[in-house]
């Protein structure tokens, strides 16, 4: 039977050139500092301030991965969401923070927040009560019952 040159054998892509190894090992090095580094930066970050906006990054991705043959049925792509808050500091800087879902849910514009240093999470942090707002009374009385005097012949 004719081959007419076509392999049966799927492909296989080795080197011995230990050049190229080494450049692979530093390219993948390379990207793991880059990855470390940008998420120790993150923790350092040290604010407090008050949430000025919020916002919604959608971003649409694409998955044309036709690795297989023939068609492809079913999702192509989709959405990415990315929360952020932009947080007025105390020093006056504006600073935009990326935070999760839940987060993003729980945190409203005006709500004071800070981050502390080492951490990646924001803090809701309380606001103390302003003098112009006099706290208000209960809208019911306490329920006092009256005291139990025992009178004779009874068990206590």
């Amino acid at each position: 039977m004719y081959n007419f040159g076509v392999s049966t054998s799927s492909p296989t892509y080795t080197t011995n050139n230990p050049k190229t190894l080494i450049i692979i090992a530093v390219i993948f090095l390379a990207a793991g500092a880059l990855f470390v580094g940008l998420y120790i930066r993150r923790r350092e970050i040290v604010f407090e301030g008050v949430v000025i906006d919020k916002d919604i990054i959608e971003s649409q991705v694409q998955n044309n991965n036709m690795n297989s043959p023939g068609i492809m049925l079913g999702n192509s792509g989709g959405v990415t969401h990315t929360y952020r808050i932009k947080v007025k500091t105390d020093a006056g800087k504006d600073i935009n923070y990326k935070i999760s879902e839940g987060k993003y849910e729980i945190i409203k514009i005006g709500d004071r927040v800070s981050k502390a240093k080492g951490s990646t999470e924001i803090n809701i942090t309380p606001q103390a009560q302003s003098a112009s707002q006099p706290s208000r009374p209960p809208t019911e009385p306490p329920i006092t019952t009256p005291p139990v005097t025992p009178t004779a012949g009874t068990f206590v």
